[in-house]
């Protein structure tokens, strides 16, 4: 007797490995297709340079790379990109590496899941911040890795609390593997990991033999203040994986993402890659493209996003002039995608979440974005994909929102 699909499924519940466990998927509220989209990070969909990029494409199928473009490439990623992207590191950072020492990766996300499996066993003890980002947490809960959040200020990770807890772990014997940390425009916080504590945060790996998870999805997207270096640029030689991306600042649909270390450490990253290697194709349009404009382009979006965080902070002070005590708290980030705001006390999140998506807003609620699940008085508005004029009437629907669940 043939067994009918559903039980068949049912039967293979005992043959899946236990990393294959399903994790939680990303929630937004409101119906899918909600009018006023602020749950993702997506890229301004008016700034994507798609006529620059058909001429790429054009000249790269005109010329000798065209076959080599749709065959197989080197695993770490075509070689060309590579030299892009270690050019434009040593030109907007100061970062002078070869690019022998890149791995070009499926997407940041791809990128962040072969760091964690390179560096932890199931059940080894990594760090993270709390709040921190979603798709960072996901790698983690994969692995089964003990997870602990340090909380944030307004410099960032509280690093005299890292101390404390690498200090108490130590001592239980249960010593942290991974630091995960977001040092600019943090996704979903929006604040900057100071100078004093990128410094410490680099000589603590030494002092309590750890690896830090470099995530900076955003640095190119400062709207104001001083560049901050990275924190790969104060460690030992190792210590320090960064992982960036071309998805906030191209186009998230190529998928291009890139990891730095010295060769030895990209060489074991790269041995984790079971992709075949990344797209050629991809990798040559990115390439081509960033070459000849990526620069301005990126002036270009800083200005578009700057213009939208201000409509969105602009909407939401004018949502709430008649209401302050209902006003939820935020600080302004000075670049990135995401205003992160914490309700007022006795406000039902749950109850602001169903009155939002009523309302055709959607957005990711706080508890996604810490390790316990704690943090239900948050929520993370992203300002990128919408237009100014959507920014402000989506703020005055926020506000809304909480007025009425206020009242209960």
């Amino acid at each position: 007797m043939t067994a009918t699909p559903s039980r068949a499924l049912a039967n293979l519940d005992g043959l899946f490995s236990k990393l294959a466990s399903p994790l939680p998927p990303v929630q937004f509220t409101g119906a899918t297709g909600a009018r006023y989209n602020m749950g993702a990070g997506q890229p301004d969909p008016d700034s994507l340079p798609k006529m620059e990029l058909i001429e790429t494409l054009e000249g790269i199928f005109s010329g000798p790379e065209g076959n080599a473009a749709l065959m197989y490439g080197d695993a770490a990623g075509f070689l060309g990109l590579r030299e892009v992207l270690a050019a434009k590191l040593k030109r907007w950072e100061g970062i002078d590496v070869p690019a022998s020492e890149l791995l070009i990766v499926n997407g940041s996300n791809h990128g962040l899941a072969i760091v964690a499996q390179a560096f932890l066993n199931v059940g080894d003890t990594a760090i993270c911040e709390a709040p921190t980002f979603m798709g960072g947490l996901r790698p983690l809960r994969q692995l089964q890795a003990r997870t602990h959040g340090i909380p944030l200020d307004e410099d960032g990770m509280r690093i005299d609390l890292l101390e404390a807890k690498l200090v108490e772990l130590r001592a239980a014997g249960t010593p942290a593997k991974l630091v995960y940390t977001i040092p600019n425009f943090h996704n979903p916080a929006g604040v900057n990991l100071s100078l004093a504590r990128r410094r410490r945060l680099a000589e603590l790996a030494d002092i309590h033999d750890f690896v830090i998870l470099e995530d900076d999805a955003y640095g190119e997207l400062r709207f104001e203040g001083d560049h901050l270096p990275a924190v790969y640029t104060f460690a030992t030689p190792g210590r320090v994986v960064r992982s960036a991306t071309f998805s906030k600042i191209l186009s998230a649909g190529m998928r291009v993402g890139y990891l730095l270390a010295p060769e030895p450490v990209i060489a074991r990253l790269n041995a984790m890659k079971l992709d075949g290697g990344a797209s050629p194709f991809t990798n040559r349009l990115a390439a081509g493209y960033y070459a000849r404009h990526g620069d301005a382009h990126v002036h270009e979006l800083i200005a578009i996003y700057r213009r939208k965080r201000d409509a969105l902070v602009s909407g939401l002070e004018a949502a709430f002039a008649d209401a302050p005590d209902l006003k939820p708290h935020w600080r302004v980030p000075n670049g990135g995608f995401f205003l992160w705001m914490r309700l007022p006390e006795g406000i039902d999140s749950v109850r602001v979440a169903k009155e939002a998506g009523d309302r055709g807003v959607a957005y990711v609620g706080g508890p996604l974005f810490f390790a316990d699940g704690s943090g239900k008085e948050y929520i993370r508005l992203a300002w990128s994909m919408l237009s100014e004029e959507d920014l402000g009437s989506a703020a005055r629907l926020v506000a809304e929102a909480i007025k009425v669940a206020a009242r209960g």
